[in-house]
């Protein structure tokens, strides 16, 4: 069983390197003295990527030599590690690194992975795509969800512990990431206050959907990702009260549609595919168990849950619970 810490990267590896004089006189060289703040559309972006291969060792031996407090992502990190005392183990721990699809942010992303294999520690970067505006904002959460969420999902149905460092990279996402993580079953919140020089173990609840708006949200997907306001009134679908909740979209005069991260949230509880006659439960840690009787499936599921183990289970057109 891995201990999975998941975080994203932010650029404060790339600020705190101009301490060191051949990174800044390289940075410098190149234009590049406000490389941790350059935005996503900036043309020196495509600069970096250019001297990638010369910037990565460069920025890479800075690191090996300042250690961890070099970086937001590993200061928290392996503060988290010594205090959770996975630090003893290190075999046993394994970092999810997410970055955004800039230079600055993949320079930083590859260099803090190297740095953490050179220690020993399992790691891998995933990259997701950037959000620069409100219209790219929810492309960028379907997105996360594709990359991180659902890899969390997989972490949790492998029999892994999953820990979500909320400290670096920008805050709505980290935000977003956090809820949704815990939706997945991610075990631990930590954030690292500067002020006192410590890591704080957040409140981290299982979260489930409230059932009344996951029957509405499932009942409107099935039918499909665009009704009508008659259509959903029909169906007994309030789709003002989703649309106060953000969770669906006015198209035209007389439409909705469910928001695009929706219909990827949705794929933690139903697969939204053909539908099927048999119900698969799936436990935390073990094998998949289908039965042809819905009954047989629920109480095998609460059997589980009485033993304290997360269970998400398939109803054909229904719910995909998940929860202890």
């Amino acid at each position: 069983m891995a201990k999975v810490h998941v975080s994203a990267v932010g650029t404060s590896l790339l600020k705190n390197s101009l301490s060191d004089g051949r990174v800044k006189e390289e940075v410098d060289r190149l234009g590049l003295g406000d490389w941790d703040r350059l935005k996503f559309d900036d043309d020196r972006q495509n600069k970096i990527g250019s001297n990638f291969n010369r910037l990565e060792p460069l920025l890479l031996n800075y690191l090996k030599g300042k250690g961890k407090v070099a970086c937001a992502e590993l200061d928290s990190l392996f503060s988290a590690l010594k205090k959770l005392e996975h630090d003893k183990k290190k075999e046993e721990v394994h970092v999810f690194l997410y970055a955004t699809n800039t230079w600055n942010s993949r320079l930083a992303g590859e260099v803090i992975k190297s740095y953490l294999d050179e220690e020993g520690i399992r790691s891998e970067l995933a990259i997701v795509k950037t959000i620069s505006s409100e219209e790219t904002f929810y492309e960028g959460i379907e997105d996360l969800f594709d990359k991180v969420i659902y890899k969390i999902l997989k972490f949790k149905e492998e029999g892994n512990e999953v820990y979500i460092n909320a400290t670096p990279g920008f805050k709505p996402e980290t935000a977003f990431l956090t809820l949704a993580g815990l939706l997945a079953g991610a075990d631990l919140i930590y954030y690292k206050y500067q002020e006192f020089n410590d890591v704080v173990i957040l409140p981290s609840p299982p979260i489930i959907f409230s059932p009344r708006y996951l029957e509405w949200l499932i009942r409107f997907a099935n039918c499909g990702y665009t009704l009508s306001e008659k259509r959903a009134e029909e169906l007994g679908i309030p789709v003002k009260v989703l649309e106060t909740k953000n969770l669906v979209e006015r198209k035209g005069e007389d439409a909705y549609r469910l928001k695009g991260w929706v219909r990827k949230m949705l794929g933690l509880y139903l697969p939204l595919a053909a539908p099927s006659s048999q119900y698969k439960v799936i436990v935390e840690g073990e094998e998949e168990k289908v039965f042809n009787d819905e009954r047989e499936a629920y109480e095998y599921m609460e059997a589980k849950r009485r033993e304290g183990k997360r269970v998400r289970v398939e109803v054909p057109d229904k719910v995909y619970f998940l929860g202890t």
